[in-house]
């Protein structure tokens, strides 16, 4: 038994493992590339002067240029550099921020994911601590980079304000795809917005169920102390178990701060024939005993009136009567009755049964319609049986009717079940095996 939304949680465990592993893989990815760009090892070679590169060159020269040199198209980044944006060594020192993070993030996911379960309860709190320290630590980096690139976004907003229409330059098209830029920038520091939302309730629920968790185990944990034969008093020093099979001489060891038995050796001690050999003679000496005169309480007062004694002759016996002087008669044991045969062992003397007994009904059937004259249907009386032979012809008397008289001994009707073959279990059982 676990706690009341433990399935609740296991599902938002399970989901909220796979969706930071999800995350952090394509974050990770994000900032490899970043570190890359920034140290010149991309590949630029299929930029050209062209309206289709210019937003792609604009990316990298705003956030992505380090101090490298590299072969790319040239534009124009005079409009740009005149704004305080965020410069690509603040940006790639964030990068590496966000690179650490989630390579941990992925860790603390998995383990998330892997311990949320019913065995595991006890100590599930302490990866709940890991993955909520983390996911707290980049959504908040998230928002804190986002305001940045919102910021960036709005600078050059307003820096467009302030450009002429109808005569714009090469820095006048570079600036509006910077602004493009920092658009997409803002839109990846805060994962889409959804992202980022989903993760900070994904937050607020966990760190709701660790309190769940926390008073679910303090009511699973046992009170008191298992074995308090070896704890010291008032939380101290614990006293060393007895060895029951030690067969050498063992030293006591006496705690001092043992105040339940305590040990206080008298300082003057002497023995007890010093002690008698001290006392004076007097009192050694044993003095003669005293005879006492005998007390005569005959002539005491009496409390009661006494009664005439009377004997009572008792007996042994339950019920007191005078033995008799006639010899006891010892009569034996009656003789002890003749036990059943045995019950038939195969299927040989089971069938043997069945037979006789089968036998046994026909034969009693057969006796009592023989007992009583039946008047079939145009025939004369017969004797009980239906047959094809003539009927007899029917008598001069008008007695019919009555039946026929039966000298067989009597079969009276028995019990089926009394001549059925035994149940294997009672074969087991009887002593006859």
């Amino acid at each position: 038994m676990v706690f009341q939304n433990y399935g609740v949680f296991r599902a938002f465990a399970i989901f909220a493992g796979i969706f930071g592993i999800f995350q952090s893989l394509i974050w990770i990815g994000f900032a490899i590339t970043g570190i890359v760009a920034y140290y010149c090892d991309m590949d630029f070679s299929g930029q050209t002067n062209t309206l289709g590169s210019l937003l792609t060159l604009t990316f990298f020269r705003q956030y992505f240029e380090g101090t490298c040199e590299i072969q790319i198209p040239f534009i124009d980044m005079t409009a740009v550099r005149e704004l305080n944006l965020l410069s690509p060594g603040d940006l790639h020192a964030w990068v590496w921020v966000y690179l650490i993070l989630h390579i941990f993030w992925a860790i603390s996911s998995l383990l998330l994911l892997t311990n949320a379960r019913k065995k595991y309860v006890k100590y599930i709190n302490i990866f709940l601590y890991i993955w909520i320290a983390f996911t707290v630590t980049i959504s908040i980096l998230d928002l804190a980079l986002g305001i940045q690139f919102a910021v960036d976004y709005d600078t050059i907003i307003n820096a467009l304000f302030l450009r002429q229409y109808p005569a714009p330059t090469p820095a006048d098209e570079v600036l509006v795809t910077a602004a493009t830029a920092s658009g997409i920038m803002l839109v990846m520091a805060f994962r889409g917005f959804i992202i980022w939302i989903i993760n900070v309730t994904l937050v607020v629920y966990m760190f709701t169920q660790t309190f769940t968790i926390y008073d679910y185990n303090q009511f699973r944990r046992k009170s008191g102390t298992t074995n308090a034969a070896f704890v010291g008093d008032n939380g101290g020093q614990r006293r060393a178990p007895i060895d029951a099979y030690d067969m050498g001489p063992s030293s006591q060891r006496y705690n001092q701060e043992d105040i339940r038995r305590p040990y206080n050796p008298p300082i003057n001690y002497r023995r007890p024939l010093d002690r008698i050999s001290e006392q004076p003679t007097e009192t050694i000496i044993e003095r003669p005993i005293q005879q006492q005169a005998p007390q005569d309480y005959s002539n005491q007062p009496r409390t009661y009136t006494p009664q005439p004694s009377t004997s009572v002759t008792r007996s042994f016996e339950p019920l007191a009567r005078q033995p008799s002087a006639e010899p006891e008669e010892i009569r034996p044991d009656p003789p002890k009755p003749i036990p059943p045969p045995p019950p038939p062992k195969n299927f040989n003397m089971n069938t043997v049964v069945r037979r006789d007994a089968a036998a046994a009904k026909v034969a009693q059937e057969l006796n009592y319609r023989n007992s009583f004259n039946v008047t079939n249907a145009n025939q004369g009386p017969g004797n009980g049986l239906r047959t094809f032979a003539p009927a007899p012809p029917p008598p001069a008397s008008n007695d019919a009717d009555l039946p026929t008289p039966n000298y067989s001994p009597p079969m009276p009707r028995v019990n089926p079940f009394e001549n059925r073959p035994p149940l294997r279990s009672v074969l087991r059982n009887s002593r006859y095996q």
